[in-house]
């Protein structure tokens, strides 16, 4: 396994985004250019490693290397984003084992799961282990969204 800095490329813009198989994120910010940090998970985080669900990508966005005062939160956010089909359930999985195995590198940002689906509906996964224990993790809400979506910083 890499770490996090040997696998980080930094993207600057007013809106930054990813694609995959017809699924995509979008970071953007109206007024302002931002620095993100793009780490690759599955392609370069796990890239040597058979076994284990790891998710797509990891954003860091840290306010302390931004050109522009525009994240006033006490912490930088990063989230953690799986592009995925219709199986949910495997996507909180994939989420869950990325941000376990690699949360310790990034101790001082506001960790945030989002999955990015092509699914119409998204039952409730209040039952699901995986998906309880990822909520327990980052002390909120796992955000489903349907592609193409996009955050607004």
């Amino acid at each position: 396994m890499k770490t996090i800095s040997n696998c980080t490329t930094i993207e600057v813009g007013i809106k930054i985004c990813r694609e995959e198989e017809g699924k995509e994120i979008c970071f953007q910010q109206a007024q302002y250019e931002m620095v993100c940090g793009i780490v690759a998970i599955e392609k370069c985080v796990f890239n040597k490693i058979v076994k284990g669900k790891r998710c797509d990508y990891l954003f860091l966005f840290d306010k302390n290397k931004q050109h522009y005062k525009y994240l006033q939160n006490k912490f930088s956010p990063a989230y953690y984003v799986e592009l995925k089909g219709i199986e949910l359930v495997e996507a909180c999985e994939q989420l869950l084992n990325s941000i376990e195995k690699t949360i310790g590198q990034i101790k001082d940002f506001e960790i945030n799961a989002l999955v990015v689906s092509s699914r119409r509906f998204v039952p409730k996964y209040d039952n699901n282990e995986a998906y309880r224990e990822l909520k327990r993790i980052i002390r909120k809400n796992v955000q489903f969204e349907i592609t193409p979506h996009t955050i607004n910083l």
